[in-house]
């Protein structure tokens, strides 16, 4: 049995799990991802390691890896942002500036001694749907993570495309909101994580009226989204609204998508797909709206069935297929 560690690095949580080359999962861990501060910048990565570390110490890990008929085959990583595939450093990630331009790929092979291959969070999290998620049913399919930021995935010709898919930051708003990659106007900054927040305390400090101003003990700056997406579900209109939206702008940028892409399907997921009721039907009725009828008529808008463990489990898969890659083309030679 060979078995292979996948590690997700979010901006607010980091995952990591111990799989085998079927994809069955033997077991899963989260921690919050360390935030980023002037006194930890230097040794971030260190940080990272040690969280790696500390799953791989735990006990039902170490059963596992005890039973195992060969030790552990490699680790596959995915973060958010930019990756220089040859060099396996991060060059650009929004969400976690002090690992730009940091060899991450390098940096874990040294401190564990096991293969390393790094890789978009969420062009693994693709991967994961097409190894073992409702993606298996596709062959040309999107995937849209919504979590802190909002990322993009996408398996062509059953194959996953190893390029930048940042639907994150196609410009949506000409002049729009400020976004964290140096833009303006990108749809992150209008459905995500943080694009919740952002909305509702900007509403919150114009006066506006809602059940959030009396969460946190008053302070507006505690307000996450998952408090946002519970005062939505207790009918306060604020936070129903500040879902509408996001479902109208993710459903422009699904229309986008559509219309340059032969998708047979748009898959859903990410940290946020708890609101999925809060925002699909307004995806839907963009996208009716939006995007060519003879191309969008086709397209199935599904919602990810590998939950909050996608991300970390496609990394894992992603490693055992770049492995056996390698060894397909040793053979040959």
């Amino acid at each position: 049995m060979k078995i292979a560690v996948g590690m997700d690095i979010g901006g607010t949580n980091t995952k990591f799990v111990l799989a085998s080359e079927d994809g069955e999962v033997f077991n899963s861990y989260a921690k919050a991802t360390p935030l980023v501060s002037a006194e930890n910048k230097d040794n971030y990565t260190d940080l990272l390691v040690e969280g790696l570390q500390e799953f791989l110490n735990t006990g039902p890990v170490q059963a596992v890896t005890a039973r195992a008929s060969e030790p552990i085959a490699g680790i596959g990583i995915g973060i958010a942002g930019l990756i220089d595939r040859r060099s396996g450093t991060v060059m650009q990630s929004p969400n976690i500036s002090a690992l730009n331009g940091v060899p991450l790929k390098s940096i874990f092979e040294k401190a564990f001694s096991f293969p390393v291959v790094l890789e978009n969070d969420a062009n693994i999290y693709a991967y994961g749907e097409k190894w073992v998620g409702i993606g298996k049913e596709y062959s040309n399919f999107a995937v849209v993570t919504i979590g802190t930021g909002l990322g993009g995935g996408l398996i062509y010709n059953g194959e996953l495309y190893e390029g930048p898919m940042e639907i994150g930051h196609m410009v949506v708003v000409p002049s729009g909101r400020y976004c964290t990659c140096g833009s303006s106007g990108c749809l992150e900054s209008y459905a995500s994580g943080r694009a919740i927040v952002d909305r509702v305390v900007a509403s919150l400090e114009k006066g506006s009226e809602s059940l959030l101003s009396k969460c946190c003990d008053g302070n507006i700056y505690k307000i996450t989204p998952e408090i946002v997406y519970q005062t939505a579900l207790e009918g306060d209109s604020l936070s129903r609204e500040v879902f509408r939206e996001v479902g109208q702008f993710l459903g422009i940028g699904i229309s986008n998508l559509i219309n340059v892409l032969d998708l047979e399907a748009v898959i859903i997921g990410g940290g946020l797909i708890g609101g999925w009721d809060m925002y699909i039907t307004e995806i839907k009725k963009e996208t009716t709206k939006r995007a060519f009828n003879p191309l969008s008529a086709s397209v199935n808008i599904i919602k990810s069935t590998l939950t909050q463990d996608a991300g970390s489990i496609g990394a894992a898969g992603y490693l055992f297929s770049k492995l056996a890659s390698r060894n397909s083309v040793h053979s040959e030679h």
